[in-house]
């Protein structure tokens, strides 16, 4: 069935799982619901899409030579590859076909209907508990509202819809006293918007990086304006000397972290001391402030600029990158320049710089640009959700659905540091249609995957790639251990899985969406990323890391285990540790000893056993089973002694 013939079909009254958006989280949540989900014939899951065709920010907002910043092997959804013979990072267009040829691959043409946006979500209860209220537009222009009622909602409309649009006096506010253009960067398209002019781009992510690079070919000058700096180099690993040895191979940069003792087999503390954010970056181009280094939030970009360095001879000795030849026009520097606070007669007028930039002297020149290009990135709009939902930054529970609602998930509403969206809304759909089916239960254990962000930081979203996908790969039970690869898929697939990166192929190995193809796709296409290190390439940045995380975590644990013996030498009792998570967004973590909880009083609690105790009643706890008890006494001892086994 084509495009054009699914739209024909009219919208279904009733759907066991609606998916608003067809961007690749809302093709794979589809692709997840038709063959992971109950459902029947008269409610089978249907996907609606507001645009004319499937693709969201891939299609929509692609411009000239825009490329993936992430590498095909980290972005394709775990069983439909790219063949080897495609590049590392294809274009937009080239990605939008990919995903066209997915969802003709697994079928999902005939439950997907365009030209279909949802302007209203409101829970009504019964057996199906949400309504959608849908504006459907025929090919002919012809408007009509249709409701839907669903069992389970799967909201993926994406980061990337609506431009934020910063108010900046002199250029879109009062007062003006001469008129400079400019756009968003959603409405950049080609070159030849730039050409000839002076251009002052604003805002220094993967599209202000693009854009840069675009005008410093073709305008006469180029302004580049960041708040307080960047972390930022290049997507591949190439021209790059460290010890002597220098790589030319285009290493995708987001397949050089390994999984062995930074990802998996790390010990709790080591996580949540986010000890890999702090001694893995080198600062290349750009630079933060003291208090920004170590986040991890890391802008990959096809091409990096360096007029400005800040490194220590020891550095340069070290680690160089060599530069490729400069393009052949007038000015070949993109100038760095702060934050504007306003413009007056047509030129920006710059803060005092920070700190840590005062060697910079670009922002001293006169910036006087006849187009400013607005790279500030998108806001999130959800007028349409009715207010008893939860919005994508109040989830507690991975960053996909919110406790008191395992029906409504949220996919692709976070963003990775160096990883790529939509294999993480893949592990989120897989996550998603086991909790809210019952087959697993709501996780408890920590989280350690979050970036670190300022409180008044515009992205407050942003996850640490590898450990989010691991962290949601233990939650379902499929993430591999290493007895039991090598038990069932000998030594080979072992070590590319321990020098391999968070690609999604390899959580499907083992777990409840085991795959016949994942071993395929690791002895082929993944064994693939670790040959083209080379042997100085996998010594330098896989042998290396991995005894440095192996000894840190070895002590971790030696100190923790010695520690949990000697506690009751210092009157310290030793005892479990449960996690009381207490509606709604409330988590204690208290101790369980002779069956009493201390917990303060008044409040409904559920608590869940930890994942390590073995099978069988914990005091008083059958391991799996989530239990609720109500302290209604002002004494927490007024708690149950025990709680009775529940079947």
């Amino acid at each position: 069935m084509t495009a054009e013939q699914a739209d024909q079909i009219p919208l279904p009254e009733h759907t066991s799982t609606l998916v608003i958006g067809g961007g690749p989280a809302g093709l794979v949540a589809l692709k997840y619901a038709l063959r992971h989900s109950e459902w029947n014939e008269d409610d089978e899951p249907v996907l609606v899409e507001m645009e004319d065709e499937i693709g969201g920010t891939f299609r929509y907002r692609a411009y000239e030579g825009a490329e993936l910043v992430s590498s095909k092997q980290l972005t394709c959804f775990s069983d439909f590859r790219y063949p080897l013979t495609a590049p590392d990072h294809p274009s937009l267009p080239e990605f939008v076909s990919y995903l066209n040829a997915y969802s003709q691959h697994f079928g999902l043409v005939p439950h997907i209907r365009t030209r279909s946006q949802v302007i209203s979500l409101s829970r009504v209860g019964g057996e199906y508990p949400h309504e959608a209220v849908i504006r459907v537009t025929s090919p002919s222009g012809d408007v009509k509202e249709h409701r839907i009622r669903a069992q389970r909602v799967v909201i993926t409309t994406g980061l990337h819809v609506s431009p934020n649009i910063p108010s900046i006096p002199g250029l879109n506010a009062e007062p003006i006293t001469k008129k400079i253009p400019w756009i968003h960067s959603s409405e950049y398209k080609t070159r030849d918007q730039l050409g000839g002019r002076k251009v002052l781009v604003v805002g220094c992510g993967e599209t202000g990086m693009d854009v840069a690079h675009d005008s410093v070919h073709a305008a006469k000058k180029t302004w580049l304006a960041v708040r307080t700096g960047f972390l930022s180099f290049p997507k591949v690993l190439n021209h790059f000397r460290i010890f002597g040895t220098t790589f030319d191979g285009n290493l995708p940069i987001d397949g050089l972290i390994t999984n062995l003792f930074e990802t998996t087999y790390v010990h709790p503390w080591v996580a949540a001391s986010h000890l890999r954010w702090f001694v893995s970056d080198f600062v290349w181009a750009g630079e933060l402030p003291p208090e920004r280094q170590g986040r991890a939030y890391v802008f990959l970009n096809k091409f990096v600029n360096r007029p400005f360095e800040n490194m220590s001879w020891l550095h340069r000795l070290l680690f160089s990158y060599s530069d490729p030849p400069l393009p052949d026009v007038e000015d070949p520097t993109c100038h760095l320049v702060p934050f504007p606070e306003r413009f007056e007669d047509g030129r920006a007028v710059f803060p005092p710089p920070p700190k840590h930039r005062a060697k910079e002297t670009a922002w001293k020149d006169i910036c006087d640009p006849d187009l400013v290009v607005l790279a500030t990135g998108y806001r999130q709009d959800f007028d349409w959700l009715g207010k008893e939902y939860a919005r994508p930054d109040e989830l507690d529970v991975r960053g996909v659905a919110h406790s008191s609602d395992l029906s409504v998930g949220y996919l692709g509403f976070l963003r990775p540091g160096v990883g790529a969206i939509p294999p993480m809304a893949e592990m989120q759909a897989q996550f998603f249609f086991l909790l809210t089916q019952g087959k697993i239960q709501v996780p408890t254990s920590e989280e350690h995957y979050h970036l670190l962000h300022g409180p008044n930081a515009r992205i407050q979203y942003g996850v640490d790639y590898s450990g989010y996908m691991s962290t949601l790969a233990r939650d379902m039970g499929s993430a591999p251990g290493l007895l039991e690869l090598w038990r069932e898929y000998g030594t080979f697939v072992t070590i590319v899985y321990c020098f391999g990166a968070a690609f999604p192929s390899f959580y499907r190995l083992v777990g409840p969406y085991k795959s016949a193809k994942a071993e395929g796709v690791v002895r082929e296409e993944l064994w693939d990323t670790i040959r083209r290190r080379g042997l100085a390439g996998n010594i330098a940045m896989g042998v290396i890391p991995m005894m440095f995380y192996a000894v840190v975590n070895t002590i971790a644990l030696a100190v923790d285990v010695a520690w949990t013996l000697a506690s009751p030498l210092f009157g310290r009792p030793r005892h479990s540790v449960f996690t009381i998570k207490a509606m709604p967004k409330i988590q204690v973590t208290a101790p369980v000893m002779d069956g009493v909880l201390n917990v303060a009083p008044g409040q409904d609690v559920v608590i869940v056993p930890p994942k390590d105790v073995n099978k069988g009643v914990a005091n008083g706890f059958s391991n799996g089973v989530i239990r609720s008890v109500s302290a209604i006494e002002s004494d927490a001892a007024a708690l149950p002694k025990s709680i009775p086994k529940q079947t």
